[in-house]
């Protein structure tokens, strides 16, 4: 594209209007061009921005998110005794609220427990005492599905056992709150008849590809195998010793000096 002074006054009020990110390093790292057409045009970047009638103040205000500033207002709100569970956090409109996405950042936390965590609170605890109704669970449903986490009833339990016994205790069954959320039952429904040899195969394929076979890897990562495993043959190790598979961890990458 061709940069002139219309252009550019037009692009920069254009992404004023989506609530998009204006300051200097944040639109030179989405849009260089934008930013170095300005300077050209209008002597600098500011000025360009004040042309476009905006005030370039409140632009560098724009809160910058960090570590610190989120695990403060996590432990700011649980001296208030708010309630800190993810659904509940994402339905405010306050600075908690913000955080909460802003955690999700790769740079920060990446998942909001991982932000109660650093905060120095139990994610799990937050989780339990809940008190769940019919409009939250389908909410927490719906965030879900959005995020493509997995749904499958054994899923939700190993992941969030809180919200799985709410959903069947408030529908009668998990695959009517489900369809409560309009969510298809029978497109999250991942159930496989596990029997020894079906474990050993998997055993197997996971040492295959390198996966960690610790009993707390596989636990975390595919409680229905571990579940299994333990049902059919009393301990993970007995399952992994069946599977003549090797306790290998992951090998974590060498930082470089």
């Amino acid at each position: 594209m061709i940069w002139n002074k219309t252009e550019i006054l037009r692009e920069i009020r254009r992404l004023h209007k989506t609530g998009a990110d204006l300051s200097y390093n944040g639109r030179a790292r989405a849009m260089q061009a934008l930013v170095s057409a300005a300077a050209y045009h209008f002597k600098s970047y500011r000025r360009a921005i004040e042309q476009a009638g905006i005030d370039y103040a409140t632009i560098l205000r724009r809160p910058r998110w960090t570590r610190a500033k989120i695990i403060a207002l996590i432990k700011s709100a649980r001296r208030r005794g708010d309630d800190l569970n993810w659904s509940a956090v994402t339905q405010r409109r306050d600075e908690l609220g913000k955080a909460a996405f802003a955690a999700l950042q790769p740079r920060l936390f990446g998942k909001w427990h991982r932000a109660l965590h650093a905060a120095g609170l139990d994610a799990d605890d937050v989780s339990r005492y809940r008190h769940w109704d019919r409009n939250s669970i389908v909410f927490e449903l719906k965030s879900r599905a959005r995020d493509d986490e997995p749904l499958s009833s054994g899923a939700l339990q190993a992941d969030d056992p809180g919200l799985h016994a709410a959903a069947i205790r408030h529908f009668g069954t998990y695959d009517a709150a489900l369809r409560a959320a309009k969510i298809d039952p029978q497109k999250v429904r991942r159930r496989r008849r596990w029997n020894k040899s079906e474990v050993i195969k998997s055993i197997k394929a996971a040492a295959r590809a390198g996966k960690s076979l610790s009993d707390s890897d596989v636990r975390r990562e595919s409680p229905a195998l571990y579940g299994a495993s333990i049902r059919l043959f009393g301990t993970f190790t007995a399952a992994r010793k069946a599977a003549g598979a090797k306790f290998n961890r992951r090998k974590r990458k060498k930082r470089k000096s």
